[in-house]
């Protein structure tokens, strides 16, 4: 105990050795120029090992956020191009120009998975890649839209259905050719979003798909308008029926367009 208090009442003599050996090292190295390279080439390999580490951590973060920022860019122009094409779209249709339909056919699928907590969003079929299936394609039951395939495996599909709340699609009401988009709720009801409040649909106008994409094929009924929802910034959502019996779907049929499989 003697010991260290008697060095920790002189401070001083710590800094003194410090200053002493610094001069030392530095006489040393403008006499011998060489011992200099040797120095720094010491101090380099000893601060290799935990400098190495923190280099490579910090490329990697580097890298990593760079390609965060691209992809969102790319999504971004993605999501400009697929807007600026519907809008192509919706113009065609209205001035009356009538496009073929994409070419393709249907497979057949079971359904051989739902889970309760997920009712109405997604379910899963007994066909997949191997059987010519596409991400995004439609899924039809006698005729009417379920949804559209948003994962896939080799002999599986996942189908997110047109009740969940991240389903969006464009659509038209068959007798005024009005467009809009269909979206879920996620508690199996429907609405057809972005119809004017000056547009009076009558109740039983048929909605079906618009023209989107060579998987989405144009003219799927997806729904009836039922009732119209208080308007809002300009727009009265409208309430619809699916067309497609939603809670007895035991087997389904994917769109397989013979554009996307080439």
């Amino acid at each position: 105990m003697r010991i260290i208090n008697r060095e920790l009442t002189k401070p001083w003599l710590h800094g003194v050795i410090s200053v002493l050996l610094g001069v030392f090292i530095l006489l040393a190295m403008i006499s011998f120029p060489s011992l200099h390279y040797i120095f720094v080439d010491s101090v380099n390999t000893i601060l290799y090992y935990p400098e190495k580490p923190s280099m490579e951590l910090r490329n990697i973060v580097k890298y990593s956020s760079n390609w965060v920022l691209e992809r969102a860019s790319l999504q971004e122009r993605v999501s400009k191009l697929e807007i600026e094409n519907q809008r192509m779209s919706e113009a065609l249709q209205r001035s009356g120009v009538v496009l073929p339909a994409p070419r393709g056919s249907y497979v057949a699928a079971k359904v051989t998975l739902r889970y309760p907590e997920e009712w109405w969003q997604e379910l899963r079929i007994d066909k997949g890649r191997k059987n010519g299936i596409t991400e995004g394609a439609a899924v039809t039951s006698e005729g009417a839209l379920v949804g559209r395939v948003v994962r896939l495996g080799d002999n599986y599909a996942w189908v997110e259905l047109i009740t969940a709340s991240s389903f969006f699609i464009a659509a038209v009401v068959d007798e005024t050719r009005d467009l809009g988009v269909v979206n879920g709720d996620n508690s199996g009801n429907l609405k057809l979003l972005y119809i004017p409040d000056d547009r009076k649909l009558n109740k039983g106008m048929q909605v079906s798909t618009s023209l989107m994409s060579e998987l989405v094929p144009p003219g799927i009924p997806i729904g009836k308008v039922i009732a119209a929802e208080a308007s809002k910034d300009g727009f009265a959502p409208m309430k619809l029926q699916a067309m497609a019996h939603l809670t007895q779907i035991y087997s389904v049929e994917v769109f397989s367009s013979s554009e996307a499989n080439k």
